[in-house]
């Protein structure tokens, strides 16, 4: 905690140290971004704007890399050749540039990225140069709208790319650490203790900056319209089961329809809903607990299921009971009987 004497900020002692791995430090910039175009004058200021397109690219070019280093910690060096250990865990090495890091997660991690994001990416680095450079101007909708086209993008490389490795890797320091074994020297078992607390702390990283995001994303005017764009074309066809999401509140959380006790996603943000808590999220977040309910659905046998209240993107003005499980609808009648 900090104290204000006067116009002096008392700073802690002692100070802490600076402690910031590839993960954290673009996730930070990430959420920064988001701030920046989320949590002052709306729209986003000239001020706010130019911090977001900077934090944004920042946010990008960590995370390309940290997907990089995943694959082996010599691919981010601007020479793989000459790379020593040595000098990657000190820092003190010359990186890659962005267009290089996604080369080469195209040709050795397989990491496809399209032209249109390659082209976005681009337009972006353009900006930030000029910005950081040299000064810059632009017409603040445009800018707005190139950021909210690499936002996009960094919110489906995070969910499809990067976690999915911190998950792997996390599964791989758990199945190596084995607390019983006492032939290991303790050491040994020490490095692997740190090593699965951190991994374990960079997966909840991601898992916690994304949960604080995908409630302001929908704020983010240039973002919306062109995400709910994007995803208009997968949502056209399944919009009698297409649901509020209860924390982008958007029209884009898609139930199932097969029984298959999934969970259920929302294309806008992303977030994800196990069956079991989905439909009591949905009540709480969307209709409040005085105006809706959970009970089970007589189509697929699920408990707490089928929502009662609820409204679908084609019938929003309609009460319905909507199983999340299956997609059985009912249309609720006025004195709340199926």
């Amino acid at each position: 905690m900090t104290e204000t004497e006067g116009k002096r900020t008392v700073r802690p002692n002692p100070r802490p140290d600076l402690n910031f791995t590839p993960i954290r430090n673009g996730m930070d910039y990430l959420a920064r971004a988001v701030d920046d175009l989320t949590m002052g004058a709306s729209p986003p200021s000239e001020r706010d704007l130019k911090y977001a397109v900077l934090h944004l690219h920042a946010a990008t070019e960590v995370l390309l890399k940290a997907r990089l280093i995943g694959e082996h910690w010599s691919l981010v060096f601007k020479n793989p050749g000459g790379a020593t250990l040595e000098d990657f865990e000190k820092g003190k090495f010359e990186s890659c540039t962005i267009d290089a890091t996604m080369d080469r997660l195209d040709s050795i991690a397989q990491v496809k990225i399209s032209l249109d994001d390659r082209s976005a990416i681009k337009v972006l680095t353009d900006d930030r140069n000029a910005l950081t450079h040299y000064g810059h101007t632009a017409n603040a909708f445009r800018v707005e709208a190139r950021a909210a086209e690499v936002l996009g993008f960094l919110l489906n490389f995070i969910s499809e790319h990067l976690r999915p490795m911190l998950v792997a890797d996390f599964k791989r320091r758990l199945e190596a650490h084995d607390p019983l074994n006492s032939d290991i020297p303790e050491t040994v078992a020490l490095a692997r203790r740190v090593e699965l607390a951190n991994a374990h702390n960079e997966r909840n990283q991601v898992d916690e900056t994304m949960d604080e995001l995908r409630v302001k994303l929908g704020r983010i005017q240039k973002f919306v319209q062109k995400r709910m764009q994007d995803i208009s074309g997968e949502l056209a066809s399944v919009q009698h089961r297409t649901v509020l999401c209860p924390e982008c509140h958007k029209w884009a959380l898609v139930v199932n329809d097969d029984a298959s006790w999934k969970p259920i996603a929302c294309r806008f943000c992303l977030g994800s809903y196990g069956l079991e808590l989905g439909g009591l999220q949905y009540v709480w977040s969307v209709l409040g607990e005085d105006n809706g309910a959970v009970t089970s659905c007589p189509n697929c046998g699920g408990a707490d299921t089928l929502v009662m209240g609820a409204s679908t993107a084609a019938q929003k003005t309609t009460n319905l009971a909507i199983c999340f499980n299956c997609a059985a609808i009912c249309e609720e009648k006025a004195d709340g009987q199926r």
